[in-house]
């Protein structure tokens, strides 16, 4: 989905109105007197759709009614560049250049689903002129500055999501091609850790070691949210090195772990449905070499253990998990690993924020 495809449409009051409510198949209401049509086929096809179209679309409506010109931040900043975040219904942040509270944006009903209310809220953080591009016409900060902000200001899941997608987005990650992937993504931290020091020379309050900690553990080897958030918990307990893409060869075959500890021949793989295939032709081939690749991994020493989103229901419990799993391994969490750590909270892991498998 792109922000191209969408047009905003501010309709006039009752008294003065001659034309019919926009068609409910292409449009939704974001506020009062303000539709944006999508002009997009697959926009609304799935709830997962529908949350990320709708995202973008109050990006749209609340940059095009701002008295000022608004320049999107953070987590907006990056929603409009369609990269995901851990927030599949994130707020709006923006730097409108005045002070104003949060404004609540009311729940939007498309033909598929009803995606929650969030607030637009207005940085005091005046974004750099200077590193400012546009992106289908609305004015963001740089993905650098973005990561930076959320690694400074947003729970540490989401800031850690957020990093590991821009490295994957910037460094164009291809698990074949890693080394100068990884380059790459290597040099975006340097210059994210750049603009961290500066950002801590213009403001004292700064929490400089924490948003250190999350750029350099974050990695462009998760291939999204799901797998980000995993990689965060692991690192948040392991003493040992976690590493993304891992390539494992066995029998000639050559396989990828999604996230996996060599020092302990350990791997952890998220199940997501995307795996499985589209159809059944897609399934049964996909369940041949799961069974292939599992028999092969497991001959070869290796250990797997698997996640699913019911999983993420309750990511104390998945630490605890992580924790017991290693404790024949390591005496304790090192100290580096521990300050990763945060419980997320209901701003950050609510039904608000994501999809959740108990509610649904």
């Amino acid at each position: 989905m792109s922000i191209r495809s969408m047009t905003v449409l501010t309709l006039p009051s009752k008294r003065e109105r001659t034309v019919q409510q926009p068609c409910a198949d292409t449009c939704v209401w974001i506020r009062k007197g303000c539709y944006v049509r999508v002009d997009s086929p697959d926009a609304f096809t799935t709830i997962w759709d529908s949350w990320a179209t709708v995202a973008q679309a109050r990006l749209l409506a609340v940059c095009v009614g701002a008295k000022r010109q608004a320049v999107l931040v953070g987590n907006s900043a990056l929603v409009a560049r369609s990269i995901p975040l851990w927030e599949a219904n994130p707020d709006v942040v923006a730097w409108f250049g005045v002070r104003h509270g949060k404004r609540r944006l009311p729940p939007v009903r498309t033909v598929v689903a009803t995606v929650p209310p969030v607030y637009v809220y207005a940085t005091t953080s005046r974004p750099s002129e200077n590193a400012l591009e546009i992106i289908d016409g609305l004015r963001c900060e740089s993905v650098i500055d973005a990561v930076v902000r959320m690694a400074c200001h947003s729970e540490a899941l989401s800031a850690f999501v957020a990093a590991c997608m821009v490295l994957r987005h910037e460094s164009g990650f291809s698990k074949f091609a890693q080394d100068e992937a990884r380059c790459l993504a290597e040099m975006t931290k340097d210059k994210m850790k750049v603009r961290l020091i500066e950002r801590r020379r213009s403001a004292t309050c700064i929490p400089y070691k924490r948003a250190e900690r999350i750029i350099d553990a974050a990695d462009p080897g998760c291939e999204n949210p799901a797998e980000a958030a995993l990689l965060w918990v692991l690192k948040s307990v392991s003493a040992f090195e976690v590493v993304t893409q891992f390539e494992i060869v066995v029998n000639g075959r050559r396989y990828f772990a999604d996230i996996a500890i060599p020092g302990l021949m350990i791997i952890f793989e998220f199940d997501g449905i995307g795996k499985l295939g589209k159809n059944e032709a897609d399934f049964a081939r996909a369940k041949r070499d799961w069974i292939q690749r599992e028999n092969d991994l497991r001959s070869a020493g290796w250990t797997i253990y698997r996640v699913s989103w019911r999983d993420y229901e309750d990511f104390n419990a998945l630490r605890v998990w992580a924790i017991q799993l290693l404790r024949p391994h390591q005496v304790a969490i090192p100290e580096h690993a521990e300050a990763l750590w945060a419980l997320p909270t209901e701003a950050c892991d609510g039904p608000s924020r994501r999809f959740h498998t108990r509610s649904r």
